[in-house]
């Protein structure tokens, strides 16, 4: 039995997703009303799959030292403008790459950024590193982890 071809809306639904990795956006993105709905599907699971296997072979030194570039040396402002209130038009335009974690509640924002230090560190390691085996990546993973405070999805009381 051959598998029937993606249609467009979930082919754009699965673009959006892998770019926002937010369910409910993307589904707004192809008009559709429940993102989680569509992410159960198999055929998007499939396209999912493949466009992640993709990527994963297409993701090169330059990609992370540039994505390492942009946490190290990104400007706070836009963060700042959205904690102050005085961006909440332009959500979807900000530059947010200094962020790490955002909370609003009760009127007050608490924003969290990213650990620039060791991201610059990580950067010279590899900027200045001939090593080609896989542990100067994990030590980029690790340091972006870290950095993300183990971020996992769910809330944090403070």
């Amino acid at each position: 039995m051959s598998k029937k071809p993606l249609d467009e809306n979930k082919r754009q639904f699965c673009r959006a997703y892998l770019d926002s990795l937010d369910a409910q956006r993307a589904a707004a993105d192809c008009g559709a009303e429940d993102g989680w709905a569509l992410l159960a599907q198999k055929d998007v699971q499939r396209c999912l799959a493949q466009a992640r296997e993709y990527a994963g072979q297409s993701v090169g030194m330059e990609d992370i030292l540039r994505r390492l570039c942009q946490i190290a040396f990104s400007r706070p402002n836009d963060a700042v403008a959205l904690a102050c209130g005085a961006a909440n038009d332009a959500i979807p335009d900000l530059d947010l790459m200094a962020v790490s974690e955002f909370k609003y509640k009760d009127g007050a924002a608490e924003v969290k950024f990213a650990d620039r230090v060791r991201a610059l560190q990580v950067l010279g390691e590899l900027l200045s590193s001939d090593r080609t085996d896989d542990s100067t990546a994990a030590e980029f993973f690790q340091a972006l982890q870290e950095s993300a405070g183990g971020f996992d999805g769910s809330a944090e009381s403070g």
